[in-house]
């Protein structure tokens, strides 16, 4: 939120600062990079895989889960029965079945990020070329993204930040020797 307060804060300055001119020709556009990645051909095959193995993960847990459930079932009906030791050990592989969930579900979630990240990077890394090529070939200023309200292409038209860096530069020198 507070990001994209900055940036209409910055595009609202950027227009002011402007001459009445240039604002004219600004031209901003957005697009919907969520959407891109999951209605592409590329997208559609990448969460397809991703899908899958989210799939055989949740198999791989729901087993656990049922195993646990049922030791949890033996731990409350036939514990008060059993013998110490035999209690000890119930509870013994309640807990080490439990330790297994957690760490197959930790495990899991790490997977599906990196599957996520290697077969998503490329596609993303393409497409920003593309919005790239695209912004420079139609004469675009600034395309932001509806998802992600930050910036992911800006003409050099627009970027003030050499003229600021030199005001600050200007207003922090060190002052002459002599003068007070």
């Amino acid at each position: 939120m507070k990001r994209l307060v900055s940036i209409a804060a910055a595009l609202v300055a950027m227009i002011c600062l402007s001459g009445q001119g240039q604002t004219a020709d600004l031209k901003i556009v957005f697009l919907d990079s969520q959407r891109i990645l999951t209605d592409s051909i590329a997208g559609k095959e990448a969460y397809s895989q991703l899908e899958k193995l989210k799939n055989e993960k949740q198999k791989e847990i729901d087993k656990i889960q049922q195993t646990l459930k049922s030791l949890g079932e033996d731990i409350s009906v036939k514990g008060p029965m059993m013998k110490e030791a035999a209690k000890i050990d119930l509870q013994t592989r309640y807990d080490n079945e439990l330790k297994n969930y957690n760490r197959t579900i930790k495990d899991a979630q790490d997977e599906l990020r990196r599957r996520e990240l290697a077969l998503v990077k490329p596609i993303s890394d393409e497409v920003n070329k593309i919005i790239d090529d695209y912004g420079k070939q139609n004469s675009i200023d600034m395309i932001l993204d509806k998802r992600d309200p930050g910036m992911i292409y800006t003409s050099g038209r627009l970027d003030i930040t050499d003229t600021i860096l030199k005001l600050y530069d200007a207003k922090h020198q060190p002052k002459a020797k002599g003068k007070k």
